[in-house]
C-alpha cells in the first residue's frame, strides 16, 4: 500500500470516528431541573453485541442540594431508576458510590450526594441483539433536599450505534466523571470477618481485616446500610489497631427486633487526607439480656413526647382505652351511639343473654374497623409512606362518601323518608338493623367516622403503638376500640345499667329525629373540610350532589303513590341516575387535592410552618410556637378557638417576642408527618413550645388546650 493510500485510509478511519461520535453525542440531552439536572450517558462511544457495556445517570446539583443513597438517613428517598429496554438488553442494580454524610437541623442526619454524581449501571447486550442502535430510556425519580424536600424525576433517554469492537472508543466527555465516580465506588480487595452485638442500648461492630487497612487511618466513620438501625446522630465511639476495629453507638429509638445483619460502609481517611471506603456485612454476635424486652418489643417502657420518662406498657392499655371512651363525644358518633342505647331501650323485654350478644357485636364492629384501619396504616407506613392517623380523611373522596352518607342517615332518622332494604338505604338500613349484624355495622360505622382527631390520653398510646412491631400496635388498638365500646358493653351486661333507661315510647321516635340535627351539622363540618381540600368548586359539586341524593329520596319515598307503570320505570331511572351521577363525582377531578397556600393570616399572627423556617427562627434565638393541626380535627378547632385565637395569646406573643407557626395537616404533607413522628406522636393536634436558647429541647403541650395552660407555657420559656 502507498503512503497516500495509507493516509487516505487513515484519515476515512478518524473521519468515521469523528462522526460517530458527533453522532453519539447529539443523541442524550440533559434534563433541566429546578433544582438538579438530570442527563443519561455512556462511557463507551457505541455498544457490542454480547458485551456488557456501563451506563449511567448522571446528577449535577445545585449548590447546597442534594440526592439520596439507597439508606437515605433519617429523611429522604433513595434514587429509583426505572428502565424500558429493546429486548435482549438488561439492565444491572446501581451501583452506588461512597455518599456523604448531611447534617440538617433538628438533629437529623441524611446520606447522599451533591455537585455531579454518576449513579452507574452495567447493561449486558445478548449475542442475538441485531439492531443499528441500542435505544433505551429511564424513568428516574429522586427526592431533592436543601432546607426543604422536593419530588424530583426526569424521563431521560440515550442511543448508542452499534460498533465492532474495534471501532468503539471511551467517551471522552465523561471519562473524567467516570474515572472520579468509580474511583469513589466500596473497595472489595479487602475481606472483613465482622460480627455485631447490642447491649446497653448500644449497636457494638467487632471489624477484623485480612490486611493492615487501618494502619495510616487519621479518621474513621461507619455509615450504616440499613435504615432506622443505628442513631445516626449518636456519637461513634470508635478504637482501632492495624487490622481490627471496634465501633459503638446508640441503636436507633424505633429498632424493635435485633436485624438479622447488618451492613455498612467503612469509610477510612489516611494521614494525606485520602479516603477510601471498605463494604462491610456483620453478622449477630449476641444481645445483651437487658436488651431483649426492647427488641422484642415485651418491654414496659415508653418514652414520653416531651421527656425521657418511662410509661409502663400497661399504662399505655389504659391510657388508649380511656381516649377511646371520649370518642364517643365527639358530635358525630354520640347520636349513632345514642340511637343504638335506644334500640337495647326499646327491646327491654329481651333476654339478657340477647342484650349482651348485642353489646359483643357492637364491640366486634368497633374492634374490627380498628384493626383494618390500623393494619392499612402500618402496612403503608411500612412501604414507606408517610402517613399518620386520621389518614382516611385526607382523601377527598372519603370525605365525600361521608358526606353523602350521613346527608342519608339524617333524612332517615328525620323522617323524611324511611328506607327498606335497596341500595339505596345501606348505610342506614345496616346501621338500624334490630339484629346482630346490625349492632356489628354501628361498631363499624361510629370507628370510621371517629377516627379524625387524636383525643386526650390517645396520643402517648398511638405514638408509642406506631414505633412498636406490629403485634403490639395492633394490641393497642384493640384496647382503644374496647374503650369506645365499653360504655355500651357495660350497659349490655349490667342489668342494673340496663334498668336505668328510660321505657320506650312515642318520646323515642322524637328523640331520634332530633338526633338527625347532629348528623346534619356533621354535613356542614364534613363540607368545609371538604372545602379546605379541594376548594370551593369540589365543596359545590358535592352540595349538588346531595341535592340530587335528597331528589332520589324524595321519588324513593313516595315511589307507591305512582299508578302508571312508565312513570314508575321513570322514577327508578332517575334514582338509578342520580345515583351513577354520585359515583361520578366521587371520582371527579374536581376532588382531588389541592395544595394549600402557604399564606400568613390576615391578622399577621402565625406563619406557615416549614422545618426551613424553623430551624431559621431556631439559629437567630427565636421563641417558637408550633401548632400542628387539621381542619378534620375537632379538638384542633375546639383548642384554636378556646386558647389560641384569645386576644390574652396574641398579646403574649407580641410581649414574650414568639414566633407562631402553623403547620396545616388536612391533606397528607410528608413535612409534618415526619415532625409527629419525630415527636412519637401518630395525629393532630401536637402543640411544641420552643424556647430562645437553641440548644434547649421543646416542651410537649397537652393535647387539650386552656388559655392557662398556653400563657403558663408561654412564661415558662
Amino acid at each position: 500500500m502507498s503512503l497516500q493510500d495509507l493516509m487516505k485510509s487513515k484519515f476515512s478511519q478518524l473521519l468515521l470516528s469523528l462522526l460517530i461520535l458527533l453522532s453519539f453525542n447529539g443523541q442524550a440531552q440533559v434534563v433541566v431541573g429546578e433544582h438538579v439536572d438530570a442527563e443519561l450517558v455512556a462511557e463507551m462511544t457505541g455498544v457490542v453485541p454480547g458485551q456488557d457495556t456501563w451506563v449511567a445517570l448522571r446528577l449535577d446539583h445545585m449548590e447546597n442540594w442534594h440526592t439520596y443513597w439507597k439508606n437515605p438517613g433519617d429523611a429522604g428517598r433513595a434514587t429509583q431508576i426505572d428502565w424500558t429496554l429493546p429486548e435482549g438488553v438488561t439492565a444491572g442494580e446501581i451501583i452506588w458510590p461512597t455518599p456523604k454524610r448531611i447534617e440538617l437541623p433538628a438533629d437529623l442526619v441524611d446520606f447522599g450526594y451533591e455537585d455531579e454524581i454518576f449513579l452507574q449501571v452495567p447493561l449486558s447486550i445478548s449475542d442475538s441483539f441485531d439492531a443499528e442502535s441500542l435505544d433505551i430510556s429511564a424513568n428516574a425519580q429522586w427526592l431533592e433536599c436543601e432546607d426543604i424536600c422536593i419530588p424530583g424525576g426526569a424521563t431521560v433517554a440515550l442511543s448508542l450505534p452499534v460498533l465492532a469492537e474495534s471501532q468503539i472508543t471511551q467517551n471522552p466527555q465523561w471519562i473524567e466523571g467516570f474515572a472520579i465516580t468509580r474511583a469513589s465506588i466500596p473497595s472489595s480487595d479487602v475481606s472483613f470477618d465482622t460480627t455485631f452485638s447490642i447491649a446497653d442500648g448500644n449497636l457494638n461492630l467487632l471489624v477484623q481485616a485480612t490486611e493492615a487497612v487501618f494502619e495510616n487511618a487519621s479518621s474513621i466513620r461507619f455509615i450504616p446500610g440499613e435504615h432506622r438501625v443505628f442513631d445516626y446522630i449518636s456519637p461513634q465511639e470508635i478504637t482501632y489497631q492495624l487490622s481490627s476495629l471496634q465501633l459503638s453507638q446508640g441503636h436507633h429509638p424505633r429498632l424493635s427486633e435485633a436485624p438479622e445483619e447488618i451492613t455498612g460502609l467503612l469509610l477510612v481517611t489516611d494521614n494525606s487526607g485520602q479516603q477510601i471506603s471498605y463494604e462491610i456485612t456483620a453478622v449477630s454476635a449476641g444481645i445483651d439480656a437487658s436488651d431483649l424486652g426492647f427488641l422484642a418489643a415485651s418491654a414496659s417502657t415508653l418514652r414520653s413526647s416531651s421527656s425521657a420518662s418511662e410509661m409502663n406498657l400497661l399504662l399505655v392499655f389504659v391510657f388508649a382505652m380511656l381516649g377511646g371512651m371520649i370518642l364517643n363525644l365527639m358530635p358525630c358518633v354520640f347520636p349513632v351511639l345514642s340511637l343504638k342505647v335506644l334500640s337495647l331501650a326499646s327491646n327491654s323485654n329481651s333476654s339478657q343473654q340477647e342484650k349482651r350478644l348485642h353489646g359483643l357485636a357492637y364491640t366486634a364492629g368497633i374492634i374490627s374497623a380498628f384493626l383494618i384501619l390500623a393494619a392499612v396504616l402500618l402496612t403503608l407506613q411500612a412501604g414507606g409512606a408517610l402517613i399518620g392517623w386520621g389518614f382516611h380523611l385526607q382523601a377527598p373522596w372519603f370525605i365525600s362518601l361521608l358526606i353523602f352518607l350521613f346527608f342519608i342517615m339524617g333524612l332517615s332518622m328525620s323522617g323524611v323518608v324511611e328506607f327498606g332494604t335497596s341500595i339505596m338505604g345501606v348505610g342506614t338500613e345496616l346501621q338500624e338493623k334490630e339484629g346482630y349484624s346490625g349492632s356489628f355495622f354501628t361498631g363499624i360505622l361510629a370507628s370510621v367516622v371517629a377516627s379524625p382527631c387524636t383525643a386526650p390520653f390517645m396520643g402517648a398510646a398511638l405514638g408509642f403503638a406506631f414505633t412498636q412491631p406490629a403485634i403490639i400496635a395492633l394490641a393497642v388498638f384493640v384496647a382503644l376500640g374496647l374503650g369506645m365500646a365499653l360504655p355500651f358493653l357495660l350497659i349490655s351486661f349490667n342489668p342494673a345499667l340496663s334498668s336505668l333507661l328510660p321505657h320506650p315510647g312515642k318520646w323515642m321516635l322524637t328523640f331520634k329525629q332530633v338526633l338527625a340535627f347532629p348528623l346534619f351539622a356533621t354535613v356542614v363540618w364534613l363540607l368545609w373540610v371538604l372545602g379546605n381540600q379541594t376548594g370551593t368548586d369540589g365543596m359545590a359539586i358535592v352540595i349538588a350532589t346531595c341535592v340530587l341524593l335528597g331528589l332520589a329520596a324524595w321519588l324513593y319515598q313516595h315511589r307507591r303513590e305512582v299508578q302508571s307503570a312508565f312513570w314508575r320505570y321513570t322514577n327508578a331511572l332517575i334514582i338509578m341516575l342520580c345515583f351513577l351521577i354520585t359515583i361520578g363525582v366521587v371520582r371527579s377531578p374536581l376532588l382531588e387535592t389541592q395544595s394549600i397556600a402557604q399564606v400568613i393570616s390576615e391578622d399577621a399572627s402565625y406563619e406557615a410552618y416549614s422545618d426551613a423556617r424553623l430551624a431559621q427562627l431556631r439559629n437567630n434565638g427565636q421563641a417558637v410556637f408550633v401548632n400542628m393541626t387539621a381542619s378534620w380535627c375537632i379538638t384542633c378547632l375546639v383548642n384554636e378557638k378556646v386558647a389560641l385565637n384569645s386576644e390574652s395569646f396574641k398579646s403574649a406573643l407580641a410581649e414574650k417576642n414568639i414566633t407562631y407557626l402553623k403547620g396545616d395537616w388536612t391533606n397528607n404533607d410528608p413535612e409534618i408527618t415526619e415532625v409527629l413522628r419525630r415527636y412519637e406522636t401518630s395525629g393532630v393536634p401536637l402543640y411544641l413550645m420552643f424556647p430562645a436558647d437553641p440548644t434547649q429541647p421543646a416542651e410537649v403541650l397537652p393535647q387539650i388546650l386552656t388559655s392557662n395552660i398556653i400563657l403558663e407555657a408561654m412564661q415558662r420559656i
